[in-house]
């Protein structure tokens, strides 16, 4: 007697690509396991080959007519019915892990994956995980996400317009400060968000501050300190285009002074052998201004710009 989640065998495998013919004894589209009902060879939905003591695990891409195999394309008069399969990674001992290190053999066993498979696949709560909602297939289960990976990483959230990329974000933001019922969250964290159009400040008005140039009532005003901003901004802001030699030297008087500072001051984190002329630390621009204009004023008693005629005078009443 077949296991009542068999769904097929493997008839034709290729890469990652596999095809399995679907199990003859299977009547309809839904099959009760436990006393729970599960969709039977639905596309986006898993399905696990046993290799031993490790599973394959994969997800149903095509089925019907188009995912016979080409060698056997006359296998639909004989009422046979194949689903095409992407292998996307296995489960070695109790852990879901990416990628396949082996793979299947013709007319090996292809099984609907039950909830207890769901629950290995889509993670347990380890440190450091958090939870961003429950899988639409079986709503006992969690998704989780490693938070250090999401944030270490480039990550892309992406949709046709009106398909929930907003909402999406505003939840995944929510998941990771407030939690989800008594899932651990991390209150603690740090997140910036740019919000272009303003689609965030109610959705996320409990849990965040929103900062604006014109703030309302419930917001504050925003101000950027210029000494944080793109130093060739700051330059063209307060001097306009400055040719290539005057600009190199002034972008030297910057770099000193922040490193001046930062000798003088115990920023954390800051090492002063690594600073560069976008680290955002404070300097003054009354002081930068005076270096840069005083030369331009000052009467000097030779040409190349030594010997400055104030301290020449200075020294003469002194001896005098």
């Amino acid at each position: 007697m077949s296991a009542p989640t068999l769904l097929g065998y493997v008839g034709a495998v290729s890469g990652a690509t596999i095809s399995v013919r679907q199990f003859e004894g299977i009547a309809s589209g839904i099959a009760i396991i436990g006393g729970r009902t599960y969709r039977v060879g639905q596309v986006g939905s898993f399905v696990r080959i046993p290799q031993g003591y490790h599973d394959l695990y994969g997800i149903i891409a095509d089925v019907g007519a188009s995912a016979t195999p080409e060698t056997l394309r006359d296998a639909a008069a004989r009422g046979e019915r194949w689903m095409t399969i992407q292998l996307v990674g296995e489960i070695v001992e109790a852990t879901f892990e990416r990628g396949i290190s082996q793979y299947p053999s013709i007319n090996d066993e292809a099984h609907l994956v039950t909830e207890e498979d769901l629950g290995k696949i889509y993670g347990t709560s380890d440190s450091g995980q958090v939870t961003v909602g429950r899988l639409a297939a079986a709503e006992s289960i969690p998704v989780r996400i490693d938070l250090d990976r999401l944030v270490s990483r480039h990550s892309a959230i992406l949709g046709s317009t009106g398909s929930g990329k907003s909402t999406t974000v505003a939840s995944l933001l929510r998941s990771i400060s407030v939690g989800q019922g008594k899932e651990k969250s991390f209150p603690s964290a740090r997140i910036l968000l740019l919000d272009i159009h303003g689609e965030y400040t109610k959705a996320l008005s409990n849990v965040a501050k929103t900062f604006k140039v014109n703030p309302g009532p419930t917001e504050e005003k925003l101000v950027v300190p210029y000494w944080a901003m793109d130093i060739d901004d700051l330059i063209l802001f307060l001097m306009g285009k400055v040719e290539e030699k005057a600009l190199t030297a002034i972008q030297d008087k910057i770099l000193d002074a922040k490193i001046s500072v930062s000798e003088t001051s115990d920023f954390p984190g800051v090492d002063v052998t690594s600073l560069t002329l976008e680290s955002p630390i404070p300097f003054s621009l009354k002081q930068l201004w005076f270096e840069l204009i005083d030369p331009e004023l000052k009467t000097w008693n030779n040409q190349a710009r030594t010997d400055s005629a104030i301290i020449a005078r200075v020294k003469t009443q002194s001896s005098s």
